[in-house]
């Protein structure tokens, strides 16, 4: 059964037998196995924690909502109790699944600004730019759109457009937001990220189109490419100034794979801190508090852990135009039968069709603010609701409140410990106060008048500064875009855990290459981003061989 899905037992795994071993079988894990098999001679192995799974709730774009509902390819990671967001535990959905969280996140493509990889490179990451990183995603985009003057045309990854003439209320949102002062934008992810526009997603023909599809399952046939699933990493092996293999079993001690070359951490921006701080890599005086040996200082370990945090806006609608029907039998079934048979219809969409990205400040360099329509309401764990109605919601993508990842104890089933201190920073509120008056102007334009109705949240009543201020204190929830946490950056500074070559400071043998490796978060919803630091790690690694 393992053979057929591409998920090959090898006993005798001792032997040096693989180049490279990589951790964690999701979004960058995946595009690194592809592009370092395509060399013949280089023999790989993947292994991750999650099951080999296809089904048509990863297939059906509007399947996403179902996939959050139910959770089971989800790692049951829930924050502490944030002291700046009334005591809020936070859940964060990473996969737990071959393709990681490229197989459930929400499909919303956006590569980020200039700015943001500029930002990167003043920072001490060489070769992080904009001008080094744009040729990485016209590589792995495919754009459904003829003569597409900005994305690739070729890649593994199909990107199409949304439509915001399927809803009445997707085209009040587009209007509104012209009338409200905010140009058209074309193509955010072309010159200029402001202005209202229409969502670009990683969907083609109908399906999601993820790094399994497009990186990883063109390359299971290939002999040089193992792939082992439901099988957890425990702890990183470390002698003599050098990782030289990790160790696998329920005890953390049944089977040490060692790889001619390196170990590939891909595990993502929680697991790859746990399983350093593990090893005994991280801050000395911590992990000796957790009965862990310090085998090599990195204070930087699980520091600088941050994502976008949202708040959301909703209201009920006067007109029955909401996807509300297309939730519920005997659409639903109609929806899925369309798709099924022509991949058409309302399940071939993530319905996250406009959006408009804003400066809550007019002094900033570019958009700390994404804002997204959506022509139904959910409720705030993706809850199935009752009512004709809408949401328009804002990632802070500027958010500057750091939080940090911990060791619950050693045992490595333990999931982490973490706490985004959400809010810590004054200027996070203030931007989410002015983003929420933003969404209350967009949505109290003319053309929303023959469909709005009652406002549901955070509520009329809601309407001095402070009001709003204890409202976003006690709503604000999770983006699932979470970095930071092994930061590169330079190797003068105390606070990196990777250089730019991806390698981890001060010991030879292992280099991260995931989200967690990012020292601030792009303004841009994380998946495509995630993606080119996997081929940017790729060729980083094949300059070298």
């Amino acid at each position: 059964m393992l053979e057929r899905l591409g998920c090959r037992h090898d006993p005798g795994m001792a032997e040096s037998k693989y180049d490279y071993v990589i951790v964690g079988g999701g979004t960058a894990g995946c595009v690194l196995a592809s592009r370092l098999t395509e060399n013949p001679d280089v023999r790989v192995l993947v292994l991750e924690a999650g099951p080999h799974y296809r089904g048509f709730p990863i297939r059906v774009p509007a399947g996403v909502v179902r996939l959050y509902q139910q959770g089971r390819y989800h790692w049951p990671y829930r924050s502490e109790p944030e002291d700046h967001a009334a005591g809020q535990e936070l859940p964060y959905k990473m996969g737990c699944i071959l393709g990681g969280s490229s197989a459930i996140n929400g499909m919303v493509w956006v590569r980020g600004s200039r700015a943001d990889y500029d930002g990167w490179a003043a920072a001490g990451c060489k070769g992080w730019s904009y001008d080094d990183v744009e040729p990485l995603f016209r590589r792995i985009e495919r754009s459904e759109q003829a003569g597409d003057p900005t994305l690739g045309s070729s890649g593994p990854v199909a990107v199409s457009q949304g439509d915001a003439h399927t809803s009445p209320l997707n085209a009040a949102f587009m209007k509104a937001a012209e009338q409200a002062g905010y140009p058209f934008n074309p193509d955010y992810n072309g010159p200029s990220q402001d202005g209202v526009c229409v969502m670009q997603r990683n969907t083609g023909n109908g399906e999601r189109s993820d790094v399994y599809r497009g990186y990883l399952k063109p390359a299971l046939g290939r002999p040089n490419l193992t792939v082992r699933c439901d099988t957890t990493v425990n702890r990183l092996v470390v002698a003599q100034g050098r990782v030289t293999g990790v160790s696998l079993g329920p005890d953390g001690g049944h089977e040490t794979v060692s790889p001619r070359r390196e170990v590939l951490l891909c595990a993502g921006a929680l697991a790859s801190p746990q399983l350093l701080m593990l090893s005994g890599i991280g801050a000395a005086d911590e992990l000796a508090v957790k009965g862990i040996k310090p085998i090599h200082a990195l204070p930087g370990v699980g520091r600088n852990l941050h994502t976008h945090p949202i708040i959301r806006l909703s209201y009920s609608c006067t007109q029955p135009v909401s996807l509300l029907p297309w939730t519920q039998p005997p659409r639903k079934w109609l929806a899925g039968l369309q798709w099924l048979l022509a991949r058409k219809g309302a399940a071939a969409s993530n319905h996250m069709d406009t959006g408009l990205f804003v400066r809550t400040n007019p002094d900033l360099d570019r958009p700390d603010g994404i804002i997204t329509f959506v022509p139904l309401v959910l409720g705030r764990a993706y809850g199935d609701s009752d009512i004709h109605g809408f949401e328009i919601y804002m990632e802070l993508v500027g958010a500057k409140s750091r939080g940090t990842v911990t060791l619950r104890s050693d045992d490595p089933a333990d999931l982490p410990s973490f706490r985004f201190n959400f809010l810590e920073d004054q200027r996070d509120r203030d931007a989410f106060r002015e983003g929420a008056k933003i969404m209350r102007s967009v949505i109290g334009q003319p053309a929303f008048d023959a469909l709005r109705g009652k406002e549901l949240a955070p509520g009329a009543e809601v309407t001095s500064d402070e009001d709003l201020n204890v409202w976003i204190r006690e709503t604000a929830n999770v983006s699932h875009h979470l970095v930071g946490t092994c930061r590169m950056g330079s190797t003068d500074d105390p606070e990196t855990v990777v250089s730019p070559d991806l390698k981890l400071v001060g010991l030879e043998g292992l280099r991260v290459a995931d989200a967690s490796i990012m020292p601030i978060v792009p303004s841009a919803n994380t998946h495509a981003a995630a993606i080119m630091i996997g081929e940017k790690a790729a060729d980083l690694i094949r300059a070298e061989c």
